[in-house]
């Protein structure tokens, strides 16, 4: 036997030995009677070499009537959709609004950016960044000048008012292009491509801060999510990296930004979700990472001595005070296969917050014959003890090259529905026919509104507290309602309402299972 023959085996038996391990669950299953139903969608992305093969998608109201509708972006040549229930399926209603582009699509965020009570929307492509600003539901396309870093592109767009002055600020994620990417490139920083801050000027023109504000990054970023850490009322910024570690930032409330120390490894990092899952009232972190799909020795590049990376998966439990603690194994989440987007929402309606998480790595040929099915967690108390537990059951597997969850309401009945949105294969859908009680909020999208915390008191106690996150998953807005679950409860004592500004708000005995609007 040859070296090279002996060497091909050994490589196909440990890559046989990962995809079995990739494709089971480390964690037990929970069993559920399934709660949700499958409808059919009218949209299918294309990835066309050349670009990279990622969508992008946000949930939009287009037009004020209280149903939202969701965007997808195409692949290069393709045009995006623009999706609306109707008549138990997600129609293409994209034709005749003007919101497409035949670049390549990646990320996007569906936001109130001039103030006029039409949401907005931008839009990162292959070919730059841009507004879609919304007149009653038709758009008009304006480019937004980036000062992009020679062979990059613009993977997505974060908004946050970070000084306080009443309008939008950009932070744009930037990405080394598809035809010089390199996978597992630690240390060439002419490989790594800094992330952009732009500061409104108040009239939808911007300034580069990225220097001055101290929010370069180090590497190249797949999502960066404005979050307000320390319950301050100012939004900090968390930087999910490839081949980096993850980088937080703090708002010292002067446009300027402090990088937090943390314990971060390199790793892939690409989704981030953002909850309280411990019920402590502030938000905790999520990071995907490429799991066990792929032995760690392919993945270790231009890795130099004394530099480590990691597989697993990451969730740091906030502490309080910029301190967090990695609580992956504690809540049951390693030894998991490789996973890109991942969302916080209760989806059984039982009070806990659960753990939705899209997989498979398209240009891996191990998951091009044996997919992931993508991972639907319920939260559960075992032994004292809160975890995550897989439940395939639910009826919402995904064997297809995942990107992202969003969640949306699309029958408008207060229960948070479900979309997979795909690379290179269809978007899936599925409604919520959950039976417990629920509290659904309806925050404006607006730029005033983001960083809004919000949480309830019932008999029990004071359940989690949810923010308004702007593009938690992967390349994803999701919606802007905030639904908060009873189980078998038939009443609120009240919803606290802590707005950025300082702002208290307390609604007393608020009707369940209907949705409230706040302004």
């Amino acid at each position: 036997m040859s070296i090279n023959l002996g060497f091909r085996i050994t490589i196909s038996l440990v890559i046989c030995l990962f995809l079995l391990s990739g494709c089971a669950s480390r964690s037990a299953v929970i069993p559920v009677l399934a709660p949700f139903t499958q409808v059919p969608v009218d949209f299918t992305h294309v990835w066309t070499k050349g670009a990279h093969p990622f969508t992008g998608a946000s949930v939009i109201d287009i037009d004020g009537d209280g149903q939202f509708e969701i965007f997808v972006g195409g692949g290069a040549g393709q045009h995006d959709a623009l999706l609306s229930y109707r008549h138990g399926r997600l129609v293409n209603i994209e034709h005749g609004t003007g919101l497409s582009n035949t670049s390549a699509t990646y990320g996007s965020t569906a936001i109130d950016m001039d103030a006029d009570g039409d949401t907005d929307l931008i839009v990162a492509r292959d070919n730059g960044v841009y507004f879609y600003l919304n007149d009653r539901g038709r758009f008009q396309e304006r480019p937004i000048p980036v000062n992009l870093p020679v062979d990059s592109v613009p993977f997505h767009v974060a908004v946050s008012d970070i000084d306080h002055d009443g309008d939008g600020d950009l932070y744009v994620s930037v990405f080394v292009n598809a035809k010089a990417f390199r996978s597992a490139t630690f240390n060439d920083p002419m490989h790594a491509k800094p992330n952009r801050m732009l500061l409104n000027n108040g009239d939808l023109t911007f300034v580069d801060i990225t220097e001055s504000s101290g929010t370069a990054s180090r590497q190249n970023t797949f999502l960066s999510v404005f979050v307000d850490l320390d319950s301050d009322g100012w939004q900090d910024l968390v930087v999910s990296q490839n081949t980096g570690a993850v980088e937080v930032f703090r708002n010292m409330k002067d446009r300027t930004f402090q990088p937090v120390a943390t314990k971060s490894e390199f790793g892939f990092w690409m989704g981030l979700a953002v909850g309280d899952i411990d019920n402590d009232g502030d938000q905790d972190l999520f990071f995907t990472n490429v799991g066990e799909s792929i032995p760690l020795f392919l993945t270790s590049g231009d890795l130099q001595d004394g530099q480590r990376h990691t597989h697993e998966w990451m969730l740091w439990r906030n502490d309080g005070a910029f301190h967090f603690t990695d609580v992956t194994k504690t809540y049951r989440l390693t030894g998991e296969g490789f996973a890109w987007g991942a969302v916080f929402e209760d989806l059984n309606l039982d009070g806990r917050l659960d753990l939705l998480v899209a997989q498979n790595y398209i240009k891996w040929p191990v998951h091009k014959l044996f997919k992931l099915s993508g991972r639907t967690y319920l939260q559960s108390n075992e032994h004292g003890a809160e975890a995550f537990r897989h439940s395939s059951s639910l009826g919402m597997g995904n064997t297809y090259f995942g990107q992202s969850p969003l969640i949306v309401d699309l029958d408008g009945d207060g229960r948070q529905d479900l979309l997979w949105i795909n690379m290179d294969g269809p978007v899936r859908a599925f409604l919520n026919t959950t039976r417990n009680n629920y509290v659904t909020l309806v925050i404006p999208d607006t730029v005033s509104a983001l960083g809004t915390r919000v949480s309830i008191e019932t008999e029990n106690g004071r359940s989690y507290t949810r923010a308004v996150v702007g593009n938690v998953g992967m390349l994803t807005d999701q919606t802007p309602e905030l639904t908060f679950g009873l189980g078998n409860l038939e009443r609120v004592r009240r919803v606290l309402i802590h707005r950025p500004n300082g702002q208290t708000e307390i609604l007393s005995s608020p009707p369940i299972n209907t949705k409230i609007m706040l302004n």
